[in-house]
C-alpha cells in the first residue's frame, strides 16, 4: 500500500470543530440576552392551588433558527467529507494511483445485524477496511467512550442522516426547547436552613431538614418542551402569589436548539466531531 496522506482529511475536520465552537457561542450569546426570552403568564388553577406558567409572548426566532440551521449543516458535511477523504486516502494508496471505479469510494455504512452479511469494500485492503469496521453501526458502542441526549443513535448513522438531509432535501430542522425558566418571587422568607448576614446569606447546614413551611411547590409533570404560545412550562404553589387568579408577565423561559428527538445542538455536534477524530486517529496509529 502506498503512502497515506491525512491532511486533507483532518483539515476538514479542524474546520468542523472551530465551526462547533463559534457556532456555540453564537448560541450561547442568544440566550445569555434577556430580549431572547419568551415571556411567561400565571393563570391560578383554584381547585389544585397551583398557578400554572404558559408562554404568552415569544420573540421573533426565524431569523436565529435558519442561521442555527445552517450552522449544523456546515458542521455535518464537514464532518462527513472528513471520513469520505479518509476513505479515499485508503483507496488511492490501496489502487497506487485513482481507484478503478472512484464513485464508489467513500467512508461506507454497515448496518448489519443478526446473521446478515457484513459489508467488505474492495477498494480498501483488509486490515484498513478491518479498523473502519470497529467505527460501524453494526458494531454499536463497541466499548467507547460515548453519551448522547435522547434516544441512541450511532454517531455514524446520526452524521449521516443529518448530511443527507442538508444536501438532498433541507436545512436541519431545530426546535426550541424551554429548558429554564425564571419567575418573579414565590415566597416572602427564607428556608429554615439559610439566615441573613450584615454580608448576606449564609447556609445553617444542620437545619436543612427542617419544615419549611413557606416553599413553594413547583409541578413539571404537565411540562411541554417546546416554545411556543400557550405551552405550558411549569406549576407552582407559591405563597406570595396566592388568590391572585392571573399574573402578567410572571417571568421568563430561556429558549435551548435542539436537533430531532430532543437533542441539544452543541452536545450533539461534539459529539459527532469527537466520533470522527477518533476514527481518524485509530487509522493513523494502527494503519500508517
Amino acid at each position: 500500500m502506498s503512502t497515506v496522506d491525512l491532511w486533507s482529511a483532518k483539515a476538514k475536520l479542524r474546520r468542523a470543530i472551530g465551526q462547533c465552537e463559534d457556532l456555540n457561542t453564537r448560541i450561547e450569546g442568544f440566550r445569555a440576552n434577556p430580549n431572547s426570552r419568551a415571556v411567561l403568564r400565571a393563570d391560578l388553577e383554584a381547585v389544585s392551588g397551583y398557578h400554572i406558567l404558559r408562554i404568552n409572548e415569544i420573540p421573533d426566532y426565524r431569523r436565529t433558527i435558519e442561521d442555527v440551521s445552517l450552522g449544523v449543516g456546515d458542521i455535518v458535511n464537514n464532518l462527513r467529507c472528513s471520513l469520505d477523504h479518509l476513505a479515499w486516502q485508503y483507496a488511492c494508496a490501496h489502487a497506487h494511483g485513482t481507484p478503478r471505479r472512484p464513485r464508489d469510494v467513500s467512508f461506507i455504512t454497515c448496518n448489519a445485524s443478526g446473521g446478515q452479511q457484513h459489508k467488505t469494500p474492495g477498494f480498501l485492503p483488509p486490515k484498513v477496511w478491518g479498523r473502519m469496521h470497529e467505527y460501524q453501526p453494526c458494531r454499536g458502542r463497541n466499548g467507547r467512550p460515548d453519551g448522547w441526549s435522547g434516544p441512541y443513535i450511532h454517531q455514524l448513522d446520526l452524521l449521516t442522516a443529518l448530511s443527507n438531509s442538508d444536501k438532498h432535501h433541507m436545512l436541519a430542522h431545530i426546535e426550541l426547547h424551554a429548558n429554564q425558566f425564571s419567575t418573579i418571587t414565590t415566597r416572602g422568607d427564607l428556608p429554615p436552613w439559610i439566615a441573613r448576614t450584615e454580608s448576606g446569606v449564609k447556609l445553617i447546614p444542620e437545619r436543612v431538614n427542617d419544615p419549611d413551611p413557606g416553599a413553594d411547590h413547583p409541578d413539571l409533570s404537565h411540562a411541554s418542551s417546546l416554545v411556543e404560545v400557550g405551552a405550558e412550562v411549569a406549576r407552582i404553589r407559591a405563597p406570595l402569589w396566592s388568590g391572585q387568579p392571573a399574573i402578567e408577565r410572571v417571568g421568563t423561559a430561556t429558549p435551548l436548539f435542539a436537533l430531532p428527538a430532543g437533542r441539544p445542538v452543541g452536545p450533539t455536534l461534539r459529539r459527532l466531531s469527537e466520533f470522527v477524530h477518533m476514527v481518524i486517529c485509530d487509522l493513523e496509529q494502527n494503519c500508517p
